[in-house]
């Protein structure tokens, strides 16, 4: 099979082989596991694999054969820009809901890229399948390598899609960036602890993504307002960048859907954290008698001590709902869950480094044992809190 080795195609074909391999590492490993994050992320690289297969290829030789290698780039479904934003914000949803389920009103996301193969396969049907093959006739363009619906194409329908798929990537890169942001709310208010499922890394693919599509964008805005528009080489580069993302976005998902999954159960809804989180500010009768209750509870039995302790597990204990314990929580303490918890901690956390008892241990382990699961978040918590490290704080109470 035709292949130049250039620096142009050499370049370009370490990062396609690594997008294809890991995406069968992550789809055969989300099939094993059950795992359907795993199979979204594997759909992402290969969008990326798949459109930097197009330059590498062209650069390969097979553009200018004039040959079927020509044809099938021609033909080729490259391009799948408009599955990619969908793929995006299902795999946030399938990340951060452990009871995620796929439903059929889902299908229209789909819906663009479905039309989009359609025209892919309506072209190749009408070209190489009737005209070619059955009619025998010879494709009348470049070369004999394509034939006139796919010089022609949809027409007007052609220049819809070249606006739809910025206007998708776009819509839902912010969709997704805005749910994200409703998780770090509905994280707070439901547990103690979110070291483990804050999901930075998630972030950092999403502002990789937008990167990457900037970049890709600033290139197809200087090619529309070029004189002479940029030509083959100077559009390499883009797609060479587009390489480097495939590394980071494979490797980055690979590893992090490697590790353990926490414990605690997530079940984010996109727009129910942000109802749930609207609540009356009165303080009646029933939220006081809530309030104490709690305080009582919390100072007794120091449910705080237990590090992946949930709002669920709370409310489990009090025998009431998790909206009325995160009114009370909110509008009687004026705190998230998150906050209310660690602030226990804290207050037991100072109390341990002033008993003579607890001089034998480091100040990492009175955190520990006082409901904190790692250092980062013991730090980070107690400086908020305090506006010192907890070292610091031992420090003033020995002095």
């Amino acid at each position: 099979m035709l292949f130049s080795f250039n620096l142009y195609s050499s370049l370009l074909l370490p990062s396609f082989i690594h997008g294809i391999l890991f995406f069968l590492i992550l789809f055969f490993r989300g099939k094993r596991d059950d795992r359907v994050a795993d199979k979204l992320l594997a759909g992402i690289v290969l969008i990326f694999a798949l459109q930097v297969a197009s330059w590498m290829l062209g650069f390969a030789g097979w553009y200018d054969s004039h040959d079927w290698h020509t044809t099938f780039m021609f033909y080729a479904p490259f391009n799948h820009w408009l599955l990619l934003g969908p793929l995006l914000y299902f795999y946030f949803l399938t990340v951060t809901n452990d009871s995620f389920k796929w439903q059929k009103k889902y299908w229209w996301h789909l819906l663009p890229e479905a039309i989009w193969l359609l025209r892919l396969l309506w072209l190749f049907t009408m070209d190489i399948v009737v005209d070619h093959w059955i009619g025998g006739n010879e494709l009348p363009h470049f070369y004999n390598t394509h034939g006139e619906w796919r010089e022609i194409g949809w027409g007007f329908l052609d220049k819809i899609w070249q606006f739809a798929e910025p206007i998708s990537i776009i819509f839902y890169i912010m969709l997704t960036l805005r749910l994200f942001r409703q998780y770090q709310t509905y994280i707070v208010q439901n547990f103690s602890d979110t070291g483990s499922i804050h999901f930075k890394w998630l972030r950092n693919i999403l502002i990789a993504m937008i990167i990457g599509y900037v970049v890709l964008l600033g290139f197809d805005i200087a090619d529309l307002y070029s004189d002479e528009g940029l030509n083959y080489v100077e559009d390499w580069y883009s797609f060479f960048f587009l390489g480097i993302l495939i590394y980071y976005l494979s490797i980055s998902g690979f590893a992090h859907g490697a590790l353990d999954r926490p414990k605690l159960q997530l079940n984010f809804e996109p727009g129910k954290i942000v109802e749930e989180d609207v609540v009356d500010d009165k303080v009646s009768p029933e939220l006081i008698a809530w309030k104490e209750k709690l305080e009582e509870v919390m100072a007794t039995e120091k449910l705080f001590l237990h590090s992946d302790l949930s709002l669920q597990q709370l409310a489990s204990q009090l025998n009431i709902s998790t909206g009325v314990l995160s009114k009370t929580i909110n509008v009687g303490f004026n705190k998230n869950f998150n906050e209310f918890i660690n602030a226990f901690r804290v207050e037991e956390v100072k109390r341990k480094l002033g008993d003579p008892k607890n001089a034998h241990l480091t100040v990492l382990a009175v955190g520990m044992e006082s409901g904190f699961s790692s250092k980062a978040t013991f730090n980070r918590v107690f400086k908020k809190i305090e506006g010192i490290s907890p070292s610091q704080y031992l420090s003033s109470i020995d002095n």
